[in-house]
């Protein structure tokens, strides 16, 4: 028995960078727009000369049939149960007879003004949008649609203290926030002066109608200065400082 083997040539073709700033534009005659990303790789698979087909990680933005054209933005959930996922629209161009840009989010209730090209604050789900550009007319004259759904984290949130707040009644930074505090509501928050006797305590602290506005207990103000706390939660405690100016 006579075996024939049979060998196989193959072209490796490095990547390369084919521009550092991003750009695009029309291919040949074909009257198609290629736009592409700042450093993206490509390797050149069939060229004629004049004309190539490329492989590479094109991530185009959204384009409508008129330059209506826009790139998403998006972030999911940061961390468990932070409600905090948001999307973004960043109108890039619009048809030259463009007079109102119109954002038509599912579920409707994110937007039912029509009017955002941002929306924050989002449980972990699935969100679409119908953007349409009008004319003079009312008349929709280009349109694009986009879908994202925002994950949920696994990862449990933790305490972030700021450090510093002044309450001086003009509605900016008036009270003490401890962010993701909401997290855990089975919470005693406790404040010492540099003596250590305690001037302020509470149950429930929420940075609503639950936090601390630079008075002790009593109601009295407090001279402005640094103070310290003690933040009890269910896994552990947690001590630091805060400075209170503006009084």
């Amino acid at each position: 028995m006579t075996i024939f083997l049979k060998q196989s040539t193959c072209q490796t073709v490095s990547p390369s960078v084919f521009n550092t700033t991003g750009g695009g534009g029309a291919v040949g005659s074909t009257g198609v727009e290629l736009y592409y990303n700042v450093g993206e790789p490509i390797v050149s698979t069939v060229t004629n000369g004049a004309q190539m087909i490329t492989q590479g990680f094109l991530q185009p933005d959204i384009v409508g049939v008129l330059e209506l054209s826009l790139t998403p933005l998006f972030q999911n959930e940061s961390c468990l149960n932070k409600k905090d996922g948001f999307i973004s629209l960043v109108l890039n161009t619009a048809p030259a007879s463009a007079i109102q840009i119109r954002y038509e989010w599912q579920p409707i209730g994110v937007c039912p003004l029509q009017n955002c090209s941002s929306i924050d604050s989002l449980t972990p789900g699935t969100y679409s949008v119908n953007v349409k550009a009008y004319n003079a007319l009312n008349v929709a004259i280009d349109s694009v649609m986009y879908a994202h759904t925002v994950l949920a984290s696994t990862e449990p949130c933790q305490l972030n203290v700021f450090n510093g707040f002044t309450p001086n009644g003009d509605g900016i930074n008036d009270s003490w926030v401890i962010e993701n505090i909401e997290n855990f509501p089975n919470n005693t928050v406790s404040i010492f002066n540099r003596w250590g006797s305690k001037i302020w305590s509470t149950s429930n602290y929420n940075n609503t109608d639950n936090k601390w506005d630079g008075k002790s207990n009593d109601g009295a103000e407090v001279i402005s200065g640094t103070y310290f706390y003690v933040i009890e939660i269910d896994n552990g405690a947690k001590k630091g400082w805060v400075e209170l100016s503006g009084k």
